[in-house]
């Protein structure tokens, strides 16, 4: 089921009455042909909007000689044109033409049949396909297609498919999500998969579900599918049973894992953005109304600044329509043509400006680049608020009320909102759900990008773009402009309200690569930003992406004051001990650091020998703690022996292999005095990820970000491997300042002895004012629980389900709303993995 922009699906902008008409005599394989005159200036050709599916594809001219003209018109014999269909609709499928003027009046289209609302067309080719339906997976019915062209040595994703029952249709989806599986087996597409959630309504206790590759009608291998749903008293049963299971402690955890298991349930998975989409998208203004309030009662006039030079017509003219069409109607529009030398575009815009007065059109004599234009643009407006809009990128029709609302309600002067990326057909795909303000983050990537709205005052004291900076002009003002603002002047909409066209020249569809001068300004970006506010520090590109890496040059006399106190509790293991301790003293340096090792009760010779030996060893302390293990008084009783300024609480299980680790997490501290602990990447001996920072609220109360991922990958929209700040990092390798710890008690050795005492920490950081950083640049491995065995085994689940519990209670108004992580993923499906369809009741 693909999701079209909401935008482009409707009929081009009204105007008042004007004696237009198309007149089509010509379908052929390749393309159409025909007359079109505007009756009102028959004297000069008529310029086309060429619209297939309602998304603008091209422009047409009519300038072609007609024979003919003279029995619709004497003054222009010049009326006549052809359009060659591109190539991406010869697929076999129906499609839908219609015209419009460039300024987005609807043409009339009329044949020797009529008159018609559309002109439909069915343009075949030769391909055949694979297909399989896998079956139902945890609610959803999955499966993947291909369509081979053998001539053309393809074998491409995005078939449609028709699922039937009793003969009668019940589904259509495109099969377009990522299936790197298939890939691999095929050689084909990766975006080659589908699934989908069968309605409520469409159920029956039992069903026979068949799978059709359409338009071939070819059924798919695994078709039919025979599934079984529960009855509407099973439902009853099972649900009742889930809620009673939430106060049965051990029994709890394995009951409700089955029965979440047996219900199905409303899923939104990523690859599923599509889908989302379509259900979301038109209930984000009632969510802002619910979430922010009324607009303002004085409507501030908004100017839309948009630099214009050699986008695609069709995209163009989409995107001015996208402002058209704003539910907000005080706002300016201006254009900045910097010289784009396309007389084609320069008409468009003359003629744009003519049709709404609320379009003004400026012209640069020469080309400048974006940072002048916009700047052209800056000394022109007169609004109150500015928004920056790209010239071939699409607003929802929500976009300036949504962001208006929130700007009355929380008084910030920046603001940006979540985004995604449009491809040529319309569909929405790749969505960028970001965080709240994230400093940290924004140091190493750009994430705020689309859509943005400053304060005109604001944007006028910080000054316009830098021009030295272009193809990364954006990302140098947002750092400027968080040198100049609180951080509650600047503020996150958790609503996608920005479509980023995906084109050859564009970063949204090519990555950095398509633009390489973008890299070399975003490090001159970061690095100037750092030199202003008198930070010592090196920034380079990650992989020659619009990445970065910062690495802190503090002096060694300031590292030297600090120092760390490593501290590593053990039970027996002396051999794993042994090995963590080694790595510390073989691989660290220039950090000074002492080692305090916590035996908890161990009983071989082995270990008397062993912390003997330590113990003899210069800046190394042991202390014994003969009492059960309590994680968390055990590292508390470990602080008041440590010596040093900043406190490293480090699995024994954890092995460090590379000489900066501990100065990177040091580095983080020394830059920002605010920072009360600072979380490593770790990765399980096969190289995966165990830990990338902590999300609050997933699965109760908190999961591992990335969880089995490779290591080097970059996660979801480069969260794995870029610094950031984080509601929690895990304690097997955490670095805390000392007085941030002792500001919160240090860990809660009552109620939370062996779960969530680390999540509990960050907690209760976060609420006295402390910052929690994810280092990625700090990577260790970790034999996960081989220190004290699976938390999950059944003697250990009431003790797991009591300190969930507490979490819960403790924390009811925190977990559920992780700034860090967007409000519109889900908190039962893993992290980054799954959206939740939220409505206004939630905002």
């Amino acid at each position: 089921m693909t999701a079209k922009m909401g935008v482009s699906r409707k009929q081009p902008v009204a105007a008042a009455e004007r004696k237009l008409l198309c007149f089509v005599d010509r379908i052929d394989e390749a393309g159409v042909g025909g007359w079109a005159v505007d009756f009102d200036a028959a004297a000069e050709s008529l310029r086309l909007r060429v619209m297939i599916d309602g998304v603008i594809a091209d422009v047409v001219s009519c300038d072609l000689h007609r024979d003919d003209a003279r029995l619709v018109t004497l003054a222009n014999s010049r009326i006549g044109f052809y359009y060659s269909i591109p190539e991406r609709y010869h697929d076999g499928l129906r499609h839908t033409m219609t015209f419009a003027t460039l300024d987005g009046v609807v043409v009339p289209v009329s044949s020797r049949n009529g008159a018609m609302a559309a002109l439909s067309f069915c343009l075949a080719k030769q391909t055949r396909v694979e297909a399989v339906v896998d079956g139902l997976v945890g609610g959803l019915i999955q499966g993947w297609a291909l369509r081979v062209d053998e001539r053309a040595g393809t074998k491409l994703g995005g078939v449609r498919i028709l699922a039937t029952s009793a003969g009668q249709p019940v589904a259509e989806v495109t099969a377009d999500q990522f299936r790197g599986d298939v890939a691999t087996a095929t050689g084909g597409d990766g975006a080659c998969g589908f699934s989908f959630y069968l309605p409520k309504g469409l159920r029956r206790p039992r069903m026979t579900l068949q799978f059709f590759a359409m338009p071939e009608h070819e059924e798919l291998r695994g078709s039919p599918l025979e599934i079984e749903f529960p009855s509407a008293s099973a439902r009853e049963q099972i649900e009742s049973l889930i809620a009673r299971t939430d106060e049965l402690f051990a029994f709890t955890f394995r009951l409700r894992r089955d029965l979440q298991t047996a219900l199905p349930r409303e899923r939104y998975l990523l690859d599923d953005y599509q889908r989302w989409a379509a259900a979301s998208l038109p209930l984000a203004a009632a969510r802002a109304e619910a979430r922010y309030g009324a607009l303002p009662v004085e409507r501030p006039l908004v100017s839309v600044i948009c630099p214009v030079y050699r986008p695609g017509i069709g995209d163009f003219l989409a995107a001015v329509d996208s402002v058209r069409r704003q539910s907000y109607g005080n706002w300016e529009l201006l254009l900045v043509d910097d010289a784009s030398g396309q007389p084609e575009l320069t008409a468009a815009m003359r003629e744009l400006a003519k049709a709404d007065k609320r379009i003004k059109l400026l012209n640069r004599k020469s080309n400048g680049g974006i940072a002048r234009a916009t700047n052209d643009a800056l000394k022109a407006v007169k609004g109150e608020v500015v928004a920056f809009f790209d010239h071939d990128d699409l607003l929802e029709p929500v976009a300036l009320e949504v962001m208006l609302r929130a700007r009355r309600a929380t008084g910030a002067k920046l603001l940006y909102s979540d985004e995604d990326k449009v491809e040529r057909s319309g569909a929405l795909c790749e969505p960028h759900f970001k965080p709240d303000f994230n400093y940290r983050f924004l140091l190493d990537i750009n994430y705020i990008c689309h859509f943005v709205m400053v304060d005109a005052g604001t944007l006028r004291e910080v000054g316009g773009l830098d021009p030295a900076l272009d193809g990364a002009q954006d990302h140098d003002l947002l750092l400027r402009l968080c040198e100049l603002l609180a951080l509650g002047e600047i503020h996150h909409v958790p609503e996608v309200l920005y479509h980023w066209r995906k084109s050859a020249s564009s970063t949204a569809a090519a990555g950095a690569q398509a633009k390489p001068k973008a890299v070399t300004a975003g490090e001159a970006a970061v690095q100037e930003h750092l030199q202003r506010r008198g930070l010592a520090a090196q920034v380079k590109s990650r992989g020659g992406l619009t990445c970065y890496e910062v690495e802190w040059r503090f002096p060694a006399k300031q590292r030297k004051a600090a120092g760390v106190s490593i501290l590593i509790p053990f039970r027996d293991h002396i051999g794993m001990t042994q090995e963590c301790v080694d790595a510390i003293r073989k691989y660290t340096k220039n950090v000074p650091y002492e080692i305090v090792l916590l035996d908890n009760w161990s009983s071989s010779a082995e270990a008397e020998a062993f912390t003997a030996m330590q113990a003899n060893m210069p800046d190394t302390k042991v202390i014994r703690i003969a009492e059960p293990f309590n994680y968390s008084r055990i590292n508390n009783t470990g602080v008041k022996a440590a010596e040093r300024e900043f406190l490293l609480f480090l699995n024994n299980d954890v092995f460090v292999s590379e000489p900066l680790w501990l100065r990177r997490m040091l580095d983080e501290c020394l830059a920002d005095p605010k920072l009360g602990a600072v979380g490593a990447k770790l990765l399980y001996p096969n190289g995966t990820v165990q830990h990338a920072g902590v999300v609050l609220g997933v699965g109760g109360v908190a999961d591992h970000a990335f969880r089995g991922l490779e290591g080097k990958a970059p996660g979801y929209m480069t969260h794995a491997m870029t610094a950031q700040e984080v509601s929690a990092v895990t304690a097997a390798c955490m670095l805390v300042r000392r007085q941030a710890f002792e500001d919160v008690n240090g860990f809660d050795e009552e109620l939370l002895k062996v779960a969530f005492n680390d999540v509990d920490l960050c907690a209760k950081l976060t609420k006295a004012g402390w910052k929690i950083v994810y280092m990625p640049d700090t990577v260790a491995e970790h034999r996960e629980s081989i220190s004290r065995g699976d938390d999950f085994n059944d003697e250990k689940l009431a003790r797991f389900m009591w300190e969930n519990e507490v979490m819960k209670q403790r924390y009811v108004d925190m977990l559920p709303f992780d700034p860090h992580y967007n409000r519109h993923f889900s908190r039962e499906g893993g992290v980054y993995r799954e959206l939740r369809l939220l409505r206004p009741e939630d905002a």
